[in-house]
């Protein structure tokens, strides 16, 4: 195999690879954000509020959100490149940038506190305009990937979990939003995001393992 080859298989290697590390990165950043926050409720408060204007400390969160934004948007093209001979694999690329964006610029921006004398600002509305994009994008993103998918042996049953899951994630993230909600935010917002994030580790595990297999593939064609 050539120099040239081999690093391109790497790049493709590590963008799948950052689909990954950027759940896990996300998650333990959150963890450590609600550890350090004194009084912070994880029934009731959003995620958000952890990077939150006069948060004790907004950096733990802020870093998440772009981090994880930041590896996604490298994931998305190694998403749309399995499915690049479809005629709609374009939509995949565009809602996983759109996600990945939205993540970085929801970390950019700061929400507005949850306090009865806090007042919307513009960079308040700004982060959960951009993460709600971002989060949108992610479902729309992966039904695509997962119906163009539907037809793959390998992928035949896991595409309909994933379309499954996907409408799961959509209702939970819509109830999330409705006022009579509120009190059950941070809750509901955990279980749609967990689902998401593991939704997001099976295709990376299964994209690092059918380019590995492709690897050996190609090195055993070489050596024949």
């Amino acid at each position: 195999m050539s120099p040239t080859l081999k690093s391109k298989d790497f790049l493709w290697w590590l963008l799948a690879f950052f689909g990954v590390v950027a759940p896990i990165v996300l998650i333990t950043l959150i963890v450590v954000g609600a550890a350090v926050t004194s009084g912070y409720n994880h029934v009731s408060e959003p995620i958000s509020q952890l990077a939150a204007t006069g948060s004790p400390h907004p950096g733990w969160m802020s870093t998440g959100f772009i981090a994880y934004g930041i590896m996604i948007l490298g994931f998305g093209f190694v998403l749309y490149r399995s499915v690049r001979n479809h005629h709609f694999s374009w939509l995949v690329l565009m809602f996983y940038i759109l996600h990945g964006v939205g993540f970085v610029l929801g970390g950019v921006f700061s929400d507005d506190p949850r306090t009865a004398e806090s007042a919307s600002t513009a960079t308040g509305v700004l982060h959960n305009v951009w993460v709600f994009i971002g989060c949108f994008s992610f479902v729309i993103g992966m039904f695509v990937f997962a119906w163009l998918r539907r037809n793959d042996p390998a992928w035949w049953l896991l595409s309909k979990i994933f379309i499954v899951c996907l409408i799961i994630v959509l209702l939970m993230f819509v109830i999330s939003q409705i006022p009579a909600f509120a009190a059950a935010e941070g809750v509901l917002q955990r279980v749609y995001g967990v689902l998401s994030l593991v939704l997001i580790e099976i295709t990376a595990v299964r994209l690092l393992v059918s380019l590995r297999n492709r690897r050996i593939g190609s090195d055993r064609v070489l050596r024949s």
